[in-house]
């Protein structure tokens, strides 16, 4: 089983976030004072925290460090982890497999764990499957998770990966899934139960529905 000392997680927050471009700040309470205009989906407050506190929350129990990969608003993002923008080297915004090789490049542990920032229900149990996979399956590079369908940002990965993300970026590659399917990458299957635990909030409906339920859930 991997040690603690062996690994860093990491919170991919460095997109667009183009389609929350239409949220409605005025209902953002502290938007201001986190800077979050343009909107940064990273810092937008779910019930009272920014969604990189939640999936910092996740993760600190298990990691030796916590890694932001994070192209705006570094300072505030440095609250919550060391902040990594996307190295000078590689093309500018071409999706997640450049931030994915940021963070390899920049881990001072040989594993790290890396999340989505707007992916706040991951379950309790999503850092010790991940583990547990490696610990059954040793020889592979990287394990990603399923419920239903993929969610290949959500992945247990070494940095020895690294070299070949590199390659096959300077190729073209920007999809996630082709890249794991050649380095012949771990599935952890948490079942179609799980899907909405993994649910990404993309839109701001995606948003307003995750704020309905934690305020339902508080009131059961």
């Amino acid at each position: 089983m991997i040690e603690k000392a062996d690994l860093t997680g990491a919170v991919l927050a460095g997109g667009q976030a183009r389609r929350m471009q239409s949220i409605d700040l005025a209902q953002q309470e502290g938007a201001d004072r986190l800077g979050t205009v343009p909107i940064d989906k990273g810092l937008l407050l779910l019930h009272g925290r920014p969604l990189v506190a939640w999936q910092q929350a996740l993760l600190r129990p298990w990691v030796e460090d916590i890694m932001i990969n994070a192209n705006r608003h570094q300072t505030v993002y440095a609250r919550y982890g060391r902040v990594v923008a996307d190295d000078a080297d590689l093309p500018a915004q071409q999706g997640p497999l450049i931030g994915l090789l940021t963070i390899l490049r920049h881990s001072v542990t040989p594993w790290v764990v890396v999340v989505p920032v707007d992916s706040p229900f991951l379950p309790e149990d999503f850092v010790p499957r991940l583990l547990q996979a490696q610990a059954h399956e040793p020889g592979r590079l990287a394990y990603y998770c399923r419920a239903q369908r993929d969610y290949p940002l959500c992945l247990l990965i070494h940095r020895e990966a690294a070299v070949s993300l590199a390659a096959d970026i300077h190729r073209g590659q920007r999809r996630v899934i082709p890249w794991l399917t050649q380095q012949s990458a771990g599935v952890v299957d948490f079942g179609g139960h799980a899907e909405g635990y993994f649910a990404n909030l993309n839109t701001p409906a995606d948003f307003k529905a995750a704020q309905m339920q934690l305020i339902n859930k508080s009131k059961a």
